[in-house]
């Protein structure tokens, strides 16, 4: 692993990556009176990975997305802890409604919601590594950097894998369970 940025996604986006496929997109800042605009990310961050943190934040749009045009129903809870960075994934790729070479002879992406699409490759559950959220793309923290290299060399040598869901409740205690959600993550 090279350099690698930090990327909280509102849930229940985590979910939609990790448990339906999800493989691309949409960041989006919002100003001072609600209005949202798409983000194009540094041109140092494409072809890196991006350390993806499930964020204490939901996308109401997000959720309504998945529920009418893909058909799914979408949990409350995914069972990852907040602010875990729980995959690594690799940014291969940024394009527009005008340039989507992807979309070219071919049936068009059913996660196609926005403007500038971040298209993920690569990605790869890890062991969930709690660590502080960031505003927006930043290098990992110097602090999280080794645990976040071995949580995803452990899964990449499939010396981890995702068996149960994890979180921690009020109590601070570890809640275990066999399945996460409607379709068993097992995070």
């Amino acid at each position: 692993m090279s350099a690698i940025f930090q990327l909280t996604l509102s849930r229940p986006w985590p979910w939609a990556i990790l448990g339906r496929g999800c493989r691309v997109l949409f960041p989006f800042t919002t100003d001072g009176q609600g209005r949202t605009q798409a983000v194009r990310p540094p041109s140092a961050a494409v072809g890196q990975y991006l350390a993806l943190q499930a964020g204490r934040g939901w996308d109401v749009e997000g959720a309504a997305f998945m529920e009418r045009r893909m058909g799914l129903y979408v949990p409350s809870d995914d069972g990852l802890p907040d602010g875990a960075i729980f995959a690594v994934a690799r940014l291969s790729q940024v394009s527009t409604v005008c340039n989507d070479s992807r979309a070219f002879g071919r049936p068009p992406e059913p996660w196609w919601r926005g403007s500038i699409a971040w298209w993920l490759e690569e990605v790869l559950a890890v062991e969930p590594l709690e660590c502080p959220e960031v505003s927006f793309l930043t290098p990992v923290s110097q602090d999280f950097l080794p645990e976040l290299r071995e949580r995803f060399s452990l899964a990449r040598d499939g010396l981890w894998r995702p068996t149960q869901a994890r979180k921690r409740d009020s109590g601070g205690a570890v809640a275990s369970s066999s399945t996460s959600g409607q379709f068993g993550l097992g995070l």
